[in-house]
């Protein structure tokens, strides 16, 4: 896999994608609850189904699961300089694990987020 500037690009994006904290902002703006602070204290669809129930965990684990499909979704936008199969499948790979890495670790709620199921 050849690090261009449009891949590293794209990488960045699917960790930012990842990135959003879904039941944090789910929970401060619907529920004024940050579910960091209860059951659990993660930031995962998991302990928001313990928190606020199915009608605020089943659109986070949805939206979760919707971050990690976009994320991989990216090579078609942005991966265009690869032209084996092999390649392909390790940069998908690597877009996926960014995408992981964005929910575990999330620039946007002080990198205190979920567990990276969804």
């Amino acid at each position: 896999m050849s690090l261009t500037l449009e891949n590293i690009f794209a990488l960045v994006c699917a960790y930012l994608l990842g990135s959003i904290p879904t039941s944090v902002w789910i929970g401060k703006i619907f529920y004024g609850v940050d579910v960091r602070e209860h059951g659990s204290g993660n930031a995962g669809a998991t302990n928001t189904f313990r928190i606020l129930g199915a009608k605020a965990g089943i659109p986070v684990l949805l939206f979760d699961t919707l971050k990690g499909y976009v994320s991989v979704k990216l090579f078609f936008l942005l991966g265009k300089n690869f032209t084996d199969a092999e390649s392909i499948a390790n940069f998908k790979l690597a877009l996926g694990i960014m995408a992981m890495l964005g929910d575990i670790f999330p620039v946007y709620a002080k990198f205190k987020g979920g567990k990276g199921i969804a």
